[in-house]
């Protein structure tokens, strides 16, 4: 049972990579810190394509924004220090290669030992997201950004061969 969850898992935790830089750009940077740079080289334009009017961008965010409680409300508390401790090691290891940055991400779910319970709400709270972000965009957008998550896939399998071949 574990093994069919945890590609579940990996998409939610696939979703939230995608969605971050999105959101990371709508989102004024009114804070003292700084944007993480990988983020925004990595899909930095991408996210332009779509054109998303200033609306669209807030209502993505408040999307985001909300999604992010609801998981974390899933978490023990012990869970949730262990996720924060690793969102922070990530931020500070910006300039690690994104194929290992994958890894780290899939075995930091996985040092959380979630319960069977607590990957079905994920993964419910994940897809009701998605759906939530698509209403938000037009048909062109939507039709748009599954061209730019086909592309994204190829690249991701692209890398993942190319580590495997090293």
């Amino acid at each position: 049972m574990k093994i069919k969850l945890m590609p579940m898992l990996a998409g939610v935790i696939a979703v939230s990579v995608a969605a971050t830089p999105l959101i990371v750009k709508a989102q004024a940077n009114t804070s003292n810190q700084p944007v993480p740079a990988q983020s925004n080289q990595r899909h930095q334009g991408k996210w332009d394509k779509l054109n998303l009017s200033d609306q669209q961008k807030a209502q993505l965010r408040q999307i985001h924004d909300e999604t992010r409680t609801q998981m974390e409300a899933v978490l023990t508390p012990q869970q949730l220090e262990q996720l924060k401790a690793a969102r922070q090691n990530r931020q500070a290891g910006q300039a690690r290669q994104a194929g290992q940055a994958r890894q780290g991400k899939d075995s930091i779910m996985a040092a959380l030992n979630l319960t069977d319970a607590q990957k079905a709400q994920l993964k419910e709270i994940k897809d009701a997201k998605k759906a939530r972000m698509q209403a938000v965009l037009t048909p062109e957008q939507q039709q748009q950004l599954q061209q730019m998550r086909q592309q994204w896939q190829q690249q991701r399998q692209q890398r993942q061969n190319s580590q495997q071949g090293n």
